[in-house]
């Protein structure tokens, strides 16, 4: 059950003029957290914005001997530029941890996953490749960006993952293959390596181009959707997705994270 509590900044890591990382103190949500899930943060003081805003926990760790939960972030408006001006020390109303977080409890030390991640959607995928680290499951990431500036954590992947299993692609091919990070999955596929499952976290576009080649190559994919969220459990149904069967699904409760095979890509 989701938990509603107000936790400490514990300090904020800023990467370049867009992209930061903020540490609060974990609290019960981060006992409760598991790969995939979000929280719902109160991003400025007093009513403005008024809504909370809808972030992927990216880690569980510690900071200083403190117990943390991190989320990345990306300055899109006032919500996010507001949440890293936090002083240290402040106190954060959150609701968390929300939503369907990514299945992992069927998984063996025999398996081998692959994590496909665009831009920001790295978030949620971080958390994954720490969880599967500690499970030892062999895990293949491949992560794209407009430029190398958009690719964020590598230290940290490399770290849990091994660099040799980080691949990467830009669109100006300033990191890594220069075009689209599926085409690096793809190769990894006709290469002949076998996939247990796909974990992927991105843009729409990405999701749709991904869908396609994991049918072409019968993959099990699931996949961590974004959405804006009003409420962030299902209330407001401000975050739907068509589903091949003709309704919508919730993405803050039914989702964020749901097979590929579930959604209606011509729709979205």
């Amino acid at each position: 059950m989701a938990v509603n509590e107000s936790l400490r900044v514990i300090k904020t890591v800023r990467y370049d003029a867009l992209h930061y990382s903020v540490f609060l103190q974990a609290g019960r949500i981060g006992e409760k957290a598991q790969p995939g899930h979000f929280a719902m943060i109160q991003t400025g003081e007093g009513s403005r914005p008024f809504l909370r805003r809808a972030f992927s926990i990216a880690d569980v760790n510690s900071v200083s001997g403190v117990p943390c939960i991190e989320f990345v972030v990306k300055v899109v408006g006032l919500g996010t530029r507001l949440l890293g001006q936090f002083s240290e020390g402040a106190q954060v109303p959150v609701l968390g941890p929300l939503g369907v977080p990514f299945p992992l409890k069927d998984l063996s030390r025999h398996d081998r996953v692959a994590l496909v991640a665009g831009g920001i959607g790295l978030a949620p995928l971080l958390f994954l490749a720490h969880r599967l680290s500690e499970k030892h499951i062999q895990a293949d990431l491949f992560y794209g960006g407009r430029n190398e500036v958009d690719i964020l954590k590598r230290p940290e992947f490399e770290r849990l993952l091994g660099a040799p299993r980080c691949r990467y692609a830009t669109d100006d091919g300033s990191l890594g293959r220069k075009g689209r990070v599926t085409d690096l999955l793809e190769k990894s596929i006709e290469s002949g390596v076998v996939y247990r499952r796909v974990y992927a976290c991105g843009p729409v576009p990405m999701f749709k181009t991904l869908s396609a080649l994991l049918d072409a190559a019968r993959l099990e994919g699931i996949f961590a959707l974004e959405s804006e969220m009003a409420c962030g459990f299902g209330v407001c149904l401000g975050c739907v997705a068509p589903t091949i069967d003709g309704r919508f699904a919730t993405v803050c409760s039914e989702g964020p994270c749901l097979p590929h095979t579930v959604i209606d890509w011509e729709k979205m």
